[in-house]
């Protein structure tokens, strides 16, 4: 389990992404790009989440290889 919670974080926030991407696209369309602005930053916050995470999660892998 301890090996596949980093992979599955790392789908949790690459979902987040989308769906906050999403739904930016969504409420821009609809209401202009001033009332959305906080879902782009959540998209983008959650995309650098899943950047780090995947980060980490290669370089520990990495580092069980060497041993």
């Amino acid at each position: 389990m301890k090996q596949k919670l980093p992979f599955i974080l790392e789908i949790i926030w690459l979902i987040v992404m989308i769906v906050g991407l999403v739904a930016a696209i969504n409420k821009t369309i609809n209401y202009g790009f001033a009332e959305s602005i906080m879902l782009y930053v959540i998209a983008g916050i959650a995309g650098l989440m899943y950047v780090w995470r995947r980060y980490m999660r290669k370089l520990q892998e990495k580092n069980k290889a060497r041993k």
